[in-house]
């Protein structure tokens, strides 16, 4: 854990520590931000329910984040580990001063979405950064169905990613394996939807025969 301490001390006092990072502290906490409670990612899966052509890919991405993010790993994972954040931690005072002293992280009340966003207090569990497990579990899911939108999925996760350690909100292990387990889960999905799906639509082709039939 030292190692994990010693690189997240670093780049804080690199970035967000630095008023003269002001250019990529701003923005990177937009983006941070963008991914509280997947935010943006229940945003486009809500677009891609809207569509036909997109729809399959809204219903996996719907039963991804409903139940293998919002579920699997902020209610069970993160409490099963219990991994205290390196904000809390001896050693962590300077992520912590940093983040408080930063104009460009958004505190309790003082953002635009009537304090939404606001960075993890105490009580809230380290393992896995569920910002980057969800960007790489939609990412992944998106990429399978659309590949040129999927590639710009994977760079703005890998931008959350990233931003999670810039802030000194996780450490560099809960980003790591947040990352492979979002990729890991979301071809778990794709192999689901590509055994279910084609079921449930001769299904429902069936049923609408049947119905054809009854009313001619």
């Amino acid at each position: 854990m030292q190692w994990e301490l010693d690189f997240l001390n670093a780049l804080s006092n690199w970035g967000v520590g630095n008023p003269n990072m002001a250019w990529l502290s701003y923005p990177l906490s937009i983006i941070t931000n963008s991914c509280e409670y997947a935010l943006i990612w229940i945003v486009v899966t809500i677009f891609f329910l809207c569509f036909k052509k997109t729809r399959k890919c809204g219903i996996t991405l719907a039963v991804a984040l409903l139940i293998f993010s919002l579920v699997f790993n902020d209610e069970l994972i993160k409490n099963l580990v219990g991994r205290t954040r390196p904000l809390y931690v001896e050693g962590g005072e300077d992520l912590l001063a940093n983040l408080e002293n930063s104009n460009y992280f958004f505190k309790l009340g003082e953002s635009p979405l009537f304090g939404l966003f606001e960075y993890p207090k105490e009580t809230s569990y380290s393992f896995m950064s569920g910002h980057t497990y969800s960007s790489f579990l939609c990412s992944t899911i998106i990429f399978y169905h659309f590949k040129k939108t999927g590639i710009v999925c994977y760079i703005f996760a890998l931008i959350v990613g990233f931003s999670r350690l810039y802030f000194g909100v996780h450490w560099p292990t809960d980003v790591i394996i947040g990352m492979i387990n979002g990729i890991f889960i979301g071809i778990i999905l794709i192999l689901l939807e590509r055994e279910i799906y084609p079921r449930i639509e001769k299904a429902w082709a069936n049923r609408k025969k049947k119905k054809e039939v009854v009313n001619n």
